[in-house]
Formats: C-alpha cells, sequence, structure tokens
C-alpha cells in the first residue's frame, strides 16, 4: 500500500471539516437576523403595553373630572356650573349609574344602607314594643337598601332630564334590652320610581309596596302572653314629592295616598298624608393634610309629615352631623344625631307616639 496518499486524505478530511464549518457560519448569520427580529418585534409589544396603564390612566382621570353626582348638581358650584356648560339634547339612557334626585337626609325610611342606635321612649302606658320594660327602651335600627337605574332621558353632560328606577329596602328594629336582642320588626318597601330634575328643581313620583312584620323572638319572648296579635299589614302607596334646591339650602314638600290596603287596618278609609322638610349643606372642611382628596362637610336635615289615620297630628324627625365624600364622587359616609317626635314609623303599632334620641351611621351609594 501506498502510504503517500494518506496525507491527502487527511487533508481532504481539513477541508471537509473547513467546510463544514464555513457551512455552518454562513447559516449563523440568517440565525442571528431572526433573533433580531424577535427582539424588535418584542420591543414593539412592551412599549405599547407599559403606556396603556398611563394612557388608560389619563383617559380614566377625564372621564372621572368629567362624571357628575346629578343628586347633587347644585351643592357644587363648580359641578353646577360644568352641568350648565355641558347641557345638551336628551338621549336615552340604559341602565343610568347616578339618579337626579337627592335622596332625602332625615327620612328614616329613605332607601338607604344605615346603621343606629336610639332610646326610644314611647308616650302611651302600653309601651307593648318595650316588652314590659317601662316606658323606655334602647333600640338599634338598620336598613339596608337602595335604588336601581333601569332607564333614563339624560343629557349625555347635563343634570336635566328624568329617569325609571326600581328602589327597595328593609328597616329593621330590634331592642337592646333583651337577653337575645329580640327583633321587634320588620318593614318592606319595593317599588318603582320615576324622578326628574330641571335645574334647581327636582321631583319624585313613586308607586310601592310595603308590608311590616312583627319579629319572632318578640312574639314568642313577649308578644302572644299579652295578647299581641299579628296582623297582615300590607298596602300599596302613591307618593309624589317635590324639591327645590341651592347651593347650600333645600326644601321639599308633597304627600300621598294608601290606594291598596290588605290588612286588618282599613287604611283607605283615611289614606292621605303629607310631607315637608328642609336641608341645610355647610362650606367645605378640610382639617386634616391626609384628607386633602375627601371632603368634609356639616348637613343638617328636617323631616315633618302628617298622616290622616292618626288625626294629622304632625311627626318630626331632625338630622345633623358631618358627611365625608370625595370630590365628584358619588359615595357618600354621614356620621348623624337624630331627634325624633313622631309617632312609630314602622310596624302595626304606627298609632303609638315616640322620642326618640341617637346616633347614625349612613352610608348612601
Amino acid at each position: 500500500m501506498d502510504t503517500r496518499a494518506r496525507p491527502a486524505l487527511r487533508l481532504r478530511r481539513r477541508n471537509r471539516r473547513a467546510g463544514g464549518d464555513a457551512i455552518v457560519a454562513r447559516r449563523t448569520a440568517p440565525t442571528v437576523t431572526r433573533r433580531c427580529w424577535r427582539r424588535v418585534l418584542l420591543a414593539a409589544l412592551i412599549v405599547p403595553a407599559a403606556a396603556t396603564p398611563a394612557l388608560g390612566a389619563d383617559r380614566a382621570f377625564e372621564i372621572a373630572s368629567e362624571h357628575l353626582d346629578c343628586r347633587y348638581s347644585t351643592a357644587d358650584r363648580s359641578a353646577e356650573s360644568s352641568a350648565a356648560e355641558t347641557s345638551g339634547p336628551l338621549e336615552g339612557v340604559l341602565l343610568p349609574d347616578n339618579d337626579v334626585f337627592r335622596p332625602l337626609l332625615a327620612d328614616q325610611r329613605e332607601p338607604r344602607f344605615y346603621a343606629d342606635y336610639r332610646r326610644i321612649h314611647f308616650n302611651s302606658d302600653s309601651a307593648v314594643l318595650a316588652e314590659g320594660r317601662g316606658r323606655s327602651i334602647n333600640a338599634a335600627l338598620v336598613a339596608l337598601g337602595g335604588a336601581f337605574g333601569i332607564w333614563g332621558l339624560r343629557q349625555p353632560r347635563g343634570c336635566d332630564g328624568l329617569q325609571v328606577s326600581l328602589f327597595g329596602v328593609a328597616l329593621s328594629q330590634f331592642n337592646l334590652d333583651t337577653p337575645e336582642l329580640d327583633l321587634l320588626n320588620t318593614d318592606y318597601l319595593v317599588g318603582p320610581e320615576v324622578t326628574l330634575r330641571r335645574g334647581r328643581w327636582s321631583g319624585r313620583v313613586r308607586f310601592y309596596h310595603q308590608s311590616s312584620h312583627l319579629g319572632d323572638k318578640f312574639l314568642v319572648n313577649y308578644g302572644l302572653a299579652n295578647g299581641v296579635q299579628r296582623e297582615n299589614l300590607s298596602f300599596e302607596i302613591l307618593d309624589v314629592l317635590g324639591s327645590v334646591e341651592d347651593t347650600w339650602w333645600r326644601v321639599f314638600a308633597g304627600g300621598g295616598l294608601v290606594v291598596l290596603n290588605s290588612s286588618t287596618r282599613h287604611l283607605t278609609s283615611t289614606p292621605a298624608f303629607i310631607q315637608w322638610g328642609f336641608e341645610l349643606r355647610g362650606p367645605v372642611w378640610e382639617p386634616w393634610d391626609w384628607l386633602k382628596n375627601t371632603r368634609l362637610r356639616p348637613v343638617l336635615g328636617g323631616n315633618f309629615s302628617s298622616v290622616q289615620a292618626i288625626g294629622w297630628t304632625p311627626n318630626g324627625s331632625v338630622s345633623g352631623g358631618l358627611e365625608w365624600a370625595s370630590p365628584g364622587g358619588a359615595h357618600r359616609v354621614r356620621l348623624l344625631v337624630e331627634y325624633q317626635r313622631a309617632a312609630v314609623l314602622f310596624s302595626q303599632f304606627f298609632f303609638e307616639r315616640t322620642q326618640d334620641f341617637g346616633a347614625q351611621l349612613q352610608f348612601e351609594f
């Protein structure tokens, strides 16, 4: 065998290796190019994604600044001027997110959330709801309710227009002087309402069902043994209320009728009632730096009524305290002191008169 051919073979192998390496090198260039494109595409995706939250925040701020709580548009000069500047033709709105009629501050039967403590003094010697504990009890009153907008005919950015809503509320009363904190009674109110606004003027029309139910604990622990019979107190009410307001004051008046009655008390023979009242709102107060993005203000309200079924004797309730809210926000928290001299506004014992004094924590949405 001729061994001189081996170096040539080795040389050819080296050339193959070199050629292979050259081929590998030629393939490397497209690979690097693809990696560069991937980085470019990744950067193109990341940059807009990173910028989107900031743009969304700016847009959200813009929307929030234009949003008006039309229930209180006249109570804030800036909101009132904004509503006037952006007034326009009315448009149909499905599921509107804020109403045009301001809830009554001192009406204990207004659909809202609240919890309060009261010292209730019954003027009558019978004082059935006191459960044999004298003529005065410590009581807790709780309300769970609100209104839900169904449809509205509203200005796109103003506050004039009307709205159709469905409202409901459950009002419960507890005797805190009993070992088991007896539930005395629960009232249920539910029905449709139509609210409207034109500048400083606003109004509300409601047709609703009310039913009252004595508490089982009250009946078992005291009522049945003392001759209390549960009545099926249930009726339908039509009421109308009108209001005029300015920056710091508001007055309202109206009335209603019991139009249907399925209870043992024939309220349709004496169906009428009237209602009136006032509200005052003080200047904004910012006592601490950490509350600079919220607003505190003093508020005072009075609600009065007369019911034909109890001889048109006036009933009165006055509430005053502090309101805490964010500028332009719809959520409000109030801490109020209350005094009431009126007939019992719940249960089948509405003919009994009481005097109440207490405090209430109120939430409005």
